[in-house]
């Protein structure tokens, strides 16, 4: 079973999908996941990825579908996510595998810049935080690793509303190719609480449960 999520930054997929993953036995890939797996190998791709990070460019389509087939050719039960993000990525998809389901969790942008804006990281340790619930004890865990709490420079409204307007353009139209190729999609509220919007999904999937 090969089931996709998707969603606008902020809109908690990541959170959900480690719930759908384990409600129904399918293992979660991201695909940053994948590509930083990758990089961290000493293969020829491995190289040219660390290369293509490093120079902060986008990965090409063709790297990205490469990688995906690998992980669909290994695993028979998956939750994509963060793959496809454009048409070309969604037609390759189709022709590797059979996709069962895609789950879309909706907010309005104004809601993913409120939420992406009040994000803050540990420069060492990575770890993610909310502005507003970040207490001594992670700040000191984070300068006792030698870095700070911040917000990073792409999470800035400015930033969030360019990434917004690129998953309107590019991946938002996925949504009705999957349906014409008679996908079931589940859409639901992201903007609820988690429990919320998980049961919405499970609703939605109906039958896989």
């Amino acid at each position: 079973m090969i089931m996709l999520i998707m969603g606008p930054q902020g809109s908690g997929k990541g959170t959900q999908a480690g719930l759908i993953a384990k409600e129904y036995g399918v293992r979660h890939v991201s695909m940053g996941d994948i590509l930083r797996e990758e990089a961290e190998s000493e293969t020829d791709l491995g190289r040219l990825l660390r290369d293509y990070m490093k120079e902060g460019r986008l990965i090409p389509d063709e790297i990205n579908d490469e990688l995906v087939r690998k992980v669909v050719e290994n695993n028979k039960d998956l939750l994509l996510d963060g793959y496809p993000r454009n048409l070309h990525q969604a037609e390759h998809l189709m022709r590797i595998a059979s996709v069962d389901c895609v789950i879309v969790v909706n907010i309005g942008d104004e809601e993913a810049v409120k939420r992406i804006g009040k994000r803050r990281i540990c420069t060492a340790t990575k770890k993610i935080f909310i502005d507003d619930h970040v207490t001594e004890e992670d700040v000191k865990e984070c300068e006792a690793a030698g870095g700070k709490i911040v917000q990073r420079e792409d999470d800035t409204p400015e930033a969030v509303r360019k990434r917004l307007q690129i998953f309107h353009e590019n991946t938002s139209p996925l949504i009705d190719f999957f349906r014409e190729k008679g996908v079931r999609v589940v859409s639901v509220n992201g903007e609820q609480m988690i429990e919320s919007v998980f049961s919405d999904i499970k609703k939605g999937l109906g039958a896989l449960s």
